[in-house]
């Protein structure tokens, strides 16, 4: 018997041989494709980011190019040492009120109509993570180079940013790096960026205050029951809060937010021509990277108020106290002097009762 009739009556056509390396060689082209497309899917979105990257920091230094520079000289033969870590600073910060004037301008034209109602020195330590600031009272009374004796604030009246830092740096026997002037008017568009600034009211709650609100709280003086130096409490209030509501992880992470606020610093400074847009888009990246850290607020020593020869209401700056506090932090040891010395420091919000 043909052993060919045992065989199952089968029509359909033979599949091809196969095997186990085949397989996994097609399923292998398989894996490696799909990896490919992943890759260049991966490609692409880097090279989206890259991009958009690239034109926000384009943009950047363009903003940061439009903020106002003003030719301040601070170079003199007798300058005191610099005392501060080589990227440790010290910027003075100097509140002037345009009332809408253009602040530039009119500093350019060595304008005396100005007038320096809020004085700081921030003091930046090395690592750019903590600082430092310290008020000065605008009617302290000290000796201005070339005037003789007296209110600090005069200073900028008579001779501009230079005269005045030349007076800060003789009173205190300190070096101050860079100047800049602050537009009081600024801070509107800055407020309103933020979505407003939270603020402690006079009856323990808090208020919501817009651009205008805002700017009307860190003017006031005349109903404070301290004067002027209630009013350097609401302004180093107001300052801290708004650097909070900046370096806060939700608006330094949004590109669209920090560009803005940028912008706006065009309208709230006037710098020193020396402060190169490199140091400013180093340090505002720093605070993008790591935020604002600890910032301690305070206002310099003094000894009340008193009346000068002529007559004139003053501040009895304590001048010694106040330059062994401006040592201590320009050389980045402000965390040892607080372990000897007390100072007149902004409450921390947890810290008002």
């Amino acid at each position: 018997m043909d052993s060919r009739e045992d065989a199952p009556n089968d029509d359909r056509p033979a599949e091809p041989p196969t095997s186990k390396s085949h397989r996994d060689r097609s399923g292998g082209f398989i894996r490696r494709h799909k990896a490919l497309t992943v890759l260049i899917a991966l490609a692409t979105v880097a090279a989206v980011v890259v991009a958009g990257l690239g034109i926000w920091v384009w943009t950047l230094n363009n903003k940061i190019d439009d903020i106002p520079r003003v030719d301040v000289d601070l170079e003199r033969d007798d300058r005191p040492d610099r005392t501060q870590p080589k990227d440790a600073l010290n910027v003075l910060l100097v509140g002037v009120d345009g009332r809408g004037t253009d602040v530039r301008q009119r500093l350019e034209e060595g304008d005396t109509g100005l007038l320096s109602d809020t004085m700081m020195i921030w003091h930046l330590e090395e690592d750019h993570q903590n600082s430092q600031v310290v008020s000065f009272p605008r009617d302290s009374w000290v000796d201005i180079p070339g005037y003789g004796e007296a209110k600090l604030n005069a200073a900028f009246s008579y001779g501009g940013p230079e005269l005045l830092v030349q007076t800060l740096e003789d009173t205190l026997d300190i070096y101050i790096d860079h100047i800049a002037v602050v537009d009081f008017e600024g801070f509107k568009g800055i407020t309103d960026t933020l979505g407003g600034v939270e603020l402690e009211t006079a009856d323990g709650g808090t208020q919501n205050y817009d651009g205008d609100e805002a700017l009307e709280y860190v003017r006031e003086r005349k109903s404070l029951p301290a004067g002027d130096f209630d009013r350097i409490d609401r302004q180093q209030n107001f300052l801290r809060q708004v650097l909070h509501e900046a370096t806060r992880t939700g608006t330094r992470m949004n590109p669209f937010t920090v560009d803005n606020l940028i912008g706006d610093l065009g309208q709230l400074l006037v710098l020193d021509d020396d402060w190169s847009n490199g140091e400013i888009r180093d340090l505002g990246f720093d605070v993008v990277t790591q935020g604002a850290g600890d910032v301690v607020w305070m206002t310099a020593f003094n000894n009340g108020t008193g009346t000068s020869a002529d007559g004139q209401s003053i501040v009895l700056l304590d001048v010694e106290k106040t330059k062994e506090l401006m040592a201590a932090i320009s050389r980045d040891e402000f965390e040892d002097y607080l372990e000897d010395n007390r100072i007149d420091r902004l409450p921390k919000p947890e810290d008002v009762p």
